[in-house]
């Protein structure tokens, strides 16, 4: 497995803290590489996703030997793509496209809030994925794939049920849509993982920036794809909403954190001051915030 802060996140982590702990000490520290991210913009979602997973692929893919991707879309609501409040079903179309010709195996698990039998097929994602023979997972009925797991570096969120999809993949790939939320302000990459678990009620009544930056700790994916072409700035995250932004952009990068951070700038000018989770995951070394250290490449589709 790929991702460290799935299955093999206690051993390695231990394995890690006794070898720095005996380690010498080293005077002068190699600089840290930059976070690499990349902002595709144009008037064409295919071509915009086609460039994305061309990115990809170029860039690793999704693993050496990986066979099997387990998507998380954001396909919650009962709104239509010119609503904007799920992942664009064209750019989920190329991803699976392409996805499924390198020979993966995708499976699209997510807990709705609206029931699954409106908002799969009302939001275009239900089709695409019938077209490409990949298995929509309604989490709010299939209860069993749910596993408990434990949150190591979290604060307050220690233990979570998370579906079993995500943690048995050989990579997960986060690909939301960027829009308003009332209260997490915005719902990006580490936001959408609320779709991924059961117990989400505890987060908003435990404080939901908190335990979105400790999930996100834990859950680390190997992609974090960002439909940012159409976005409510307003009544998020279910809208409609009368107040819209039309960036045309996909944001791509392997730090969520960083994807966010990126993201967050078509809406704030300094959206660590207003997203409170994206400046908790900075303190907690869970991913990249400042642009400063990002190599942010600006590619015109």
């Amino acid at each position: 497995m790929p991702n460290l802060s799935r299955r093999n996140f206690v051993k390695t982590g231990s394995v890690c803290s006794v070898l720095l702990a005996t380690a010498p000490s080293i005077s002068h520290a190699v600089p840290k590489p930059k976070t690499e991210v990349w902002v595709f913009q144009g008037s064409e979602n295919h071509a915009l996703m086609e460039k994305c997973m061309e990115t990809i692929f170029a860039n690793g893919g999704f693993g050496p030997n990986a066979k099997t991707v387990a998507l998380k879309v954001n396909a919650a609501w009962e709104r239509t793509p010119e609503q904007a409040a799920n992942t664009h079903p064209e750019l989920v179309d190329v991803f699976l496209e392409k996805a499924i010709a390198s020979g993966m195996t995708v499976v699209m698990p997510e807990f709705p809030c609206h029931r699954a039998e409106k908002s799969f097929p009302v939001s275009g994602l239900q089709a695409v994925a019938d077209q490409y023979g990949v298995k929509m997972i309604d989490l709010r009925s299939n209860t069993q794939s749910f596993v408990e797991v434990d949150i190591p570096e979290g604060k307050t969120l220690k233990r979570e049920k998370v579906a079993r999809e995500f943690l048995d993949a050989d990579a997960v790939v986060n690909m939301p849509i960027a829009k308003h939320h009332g209260g997490g302000k915005l719902t990006i990459c580490m936001k959408n993982w609320m779709g991924a678990v059961e117990g989400r009620k505890f987060w908003h009544v435990k404080g939901l920036h908190q335990c979105i930056a400790d999930f996100s700790s834990f859950m680390k994916p190997t992609w974090a794809i960002v439909d940012a072409t159409s976005c409510m700035t307003s009544k998020g995250p279910q809208g409609p909403s009368d107040d819209m932004i039309y960036p045309q952009q996909v944001i791509l990068s392997k730090d969520q954190v960083a994807a966010d951070t990126v993201a967050a700038r078509l809406f704030h000018d300094n959206p660590l001051a207003v997203v409170n989770y994206l400046a908790i995951a900075r303190d907690m070394n869970i991913g990249e915030t400042d642009t400063a250290n990002m190599n942010i490449h600006r590619i015109t589709v």
